[in-house]
């Protein structure tokens, strides 16, 4: 099971830090005309979400990649994958072609119910990471091993 986590953590967190350089080499502004394509968000919420979007996905994938704070990241990218689901099917229902701007804006992805599907899915297999976590090979594994070993060396209190 844990070579199984540290296979879905490492291909989830390498997809959160692709479509982070992705959006950040695209720019702000590419990033911004993506989510306003969205008609979801009030004007002003926009352009923040824009800057801060790309850095926030690099940051998620790196945390999930090196196994730090494994369950946490996990959470968040479940958070963050359903949301991704409900704006592209907000987008299905409202008939808007706008692409989804999932992988920036090299990469075109019209919305349907199999994008939303696949968010869904890997909503999904996030979720089996944060029951499972932190699995093989994560910073999480080493900081817990080391904190047992200081533990049993202590000396205990005398009585």
């Amino acid at each position: 099971m844990a070579v199984l986590i540290l296979v879905l953590r490492v291909a989830l967190g390498g997809l959160f830090l692709l479509a982070g350089v992705l959006k950040a080499h695209d720019g702000v502004t590419a990033t911004t005309a993506s989510i306003a394509a969205y008609r979801i968000l009030p004007p002003a919420a926009v352009a923040p979400l824009g800057l801060f979007l790309p850095y926030f996905e690099i940051g998620l994938g790196a945390y999930l990649l090196l196994g730090l704070f494994t369950r946490t990241a996990a959470v968040i990218a479940i958070a963050q994958l359903v949301v991704f689901a409900g704006a592209v099917a907000s987008l299905v229902v409202r008939n808007i072609p706008a692409d989804c701007g999932c992988l920036g804006s090299g990469v075109s992805v019209p919305p349907s119910w199999g994008h939303v599907a696949t968010d869904l899915a890997l909503a999904a297999l996030a979720l089996l990471v944060a029951l499972r976590a932190p699995g093989a090979l994560s910073v999480d594994a080493v900081l817990a091993s080391r904190s047992a070993l200081d533990e049993a060396r202590e000396p205990t209190a005398a009585t």
